[in-house]
């Protein structure tokens, strides 16, 4: 299987994930992405039935360690139904935007996480997992895709909900975020995008992502 970018830190493949996980020579180790939900305003591949596509994608899910969902406040959470029941439900994540906006009558002033699984090993300075973290940019959209998410919260994700040289995997990868926050927290990760446009955006930032030294 070949991949559409690869460096020593991310892989990322175009194709349907459904397609593409049972094909995975490896097994990562936690789950991080923001998937097509059931009331999206966007018009992304697989909007029409989002519960069809999510269940696939658990239906081939490797065994991961634990999963981060990454949703909208708005997001309908009645479809993580179809996460298994294998992954222990852990706790609710508030990713809030210092830089409010609205939909009609909706205050949007956050994005919600749901953490499932078995938490990482404890470390210096990280103890006790949070439930809250604020992106202070006053930054608008960080990409070309019509829904992108804070690299700040997905960092802040990462951070809390891996260990460091763990193996992150995205399967709704979009323009690359989670394997941007991966790559510059010293993680491994694999994303995979159903959309060629998308897969080149997320090349393009991987790319240009230096290491932090510490």
């Amino acid at each position: 299987m070949n991949a559409y970018y690869q460096d020593k830190w991310v892989t990322i493949y175009h194709g349907d994930c459904r397609e593409i996980l049972p094909r995975l020579d490896v097994i990562p180790d936690m789950l991080s992405t923001d998937p097509v939900w059931p009331n999206a305003s966007a018009d992304l591949p697989g909007r029409d039935n989002p519960t069809k596509l999510i269940s696939g994608m658990f239906q081939v899910l490797p065994p991961v360690k634990r999963i981060a969902l990454h949703l909208g406040v708005d997001s309908d959470p009645r479809f993580l139904t179809t996460v298994p029941t294998q992954y222990e439900f852990f706790r609710v994540c508030w990713l809030r935007y210092i830089r409010a906006h609205y939909k009609g009558r909706l205050l949007y002033n956050s994005d919600i996480a749901y953490l499932f699984g078995t938490p990482p090993a404890p470390c210096d300075g990280q103890f006790l997992i949070p439930g809250y973290t604020e992106d202070t940019s006053s930054d608008g959209k960080q990409s070309a895709h019509p829904c992108p998410r804070k690299l700040w919260h997905v960092k802040w994700l990462v951070k809390w909900w891996s260990s460091p040289k763990e193996l992150i995997l995205d399967p709704f990868v979009g323009s690359g975020t989670t394997c941007v926050a991966a790559k510059e927290l010293n993680r491994y990760s694999i994303g995979i995008e159903i959309e060629e446009k998308y897969c080149e955006i997320a090349a393009k930032r991987c790319c240009q992502e230096v290491m932090e030294l510490a």
